[in-house]
């Protein structure tokens, strides 16, 4: 089970997978950053910069204590619920960060993914950091391995999303679906992830059955609505039920994890 202890499982995956977006985004040609996304407001170029966004917004309200850019939308947006602040905050730096070219953005993507990574390598894991509603509710603050480990969730789901819409599958490689499973694992009602030791490969989050790697990793990182998770996956109807909610993705909003 994840916990303050064995949170040095993520944390030892942030750079392989930092590293692995940096080379594909080095990859693409100049068309391909245009590309639609399941974020619908999003291109390619737009879930990139959001993760540069996410970085810079972790470094600055928890390395450096400043304060939280939400607070700053809710003075403009008064009486505006958690969703509405969040999304106007992340829709505001996206739009704003259009004009940053391709190569400056990977640049700042891998700068920023060190700095991320060196901090959480060495902040202590059970000391409390703002609140993480990924794994409860905790009003006043959550230990810190809790924002480390919505950090990666974060992180996988949008090298996800850009990876299908090039049409090349979630980020389904080893280590990083283990950790994944690991995180959803956590934050799905504490289950424990389960091996792929059936004859088909499948893989579980306690007692629902997600399906092979591939699958699994579709429906952790958001590729899938509730609808089409109920239908693929198998298990008690409430257990499956409550995935379903988890897990789906929903279709007229940016995915981001509280």
């Amino acid at each position: 089970m994840l916990d303050a202890t064995s949170i040095s499982t993520v944390v030892d995956v942030l750079r392989p997978e930092r590293d692995a977006l940096v080379g594909m985004l080095r990859e693409l040609g100049a068309g391909e950053w245009a590309l639609s996304t399941e974020c619908p407001s999003y291109n390619l170029k737009g879930v990139a910069a959001h993760v540069l966004g996410d970085d810079l917004s972790l470094l600055s309200r928890q390395r450096d204590e400043a304060e939280n850019g939400l607070l700053q939308v809710a003075v403009e947006l008064p009486g505006a619920d958690f969703r509405t602040l969040l999304d106007t905050f992340n829709d505001r730096w996206v739009h704003a960060t259009q004009f940053l070219s391709a190569e400056l953005l990977i640049e700042l993507l891998e700068l920023a993914g060190a700095w991320t990574a060196a901090y959480y390598e060495n902040v202590d894991p059970d000391a409390d950091g703002e609140p993480v509603g990924l794994f409860g509710d905790h009003a006043m603050s959550s230990p810190f391995w809790h924002a480390i480990a919505r950090e990666y969730l974060e992180r996988w789901v949008h090298h996800s999303q850009i990876r299908r819409a090039l049409e090349r599958g979630p980020l389904d490689d080893q280590p990083f679906l283990e950790v994944g499973m690991t995180v959803a694992a956590a934050a799905f009602a504490g289950v424990e992830p389960g091996i792929p030791t059936r004859p088909d490969g499948s893989w579980s989050l306690g007692t629902v059955v997600l399906g092979d790697r591939t699958q699994a990793a579709n429906i952790l990182t958001k590729g899938l609505t509730s609808t089409q998770i109920l239908s693929v996956v198998t298990g008690p109807p409430d257990a499956v039920a409550a995935l379903a909610a988890f897990a789906g993705r929903t279709v007229d909003a940016p995915t981001t994890t509280p």
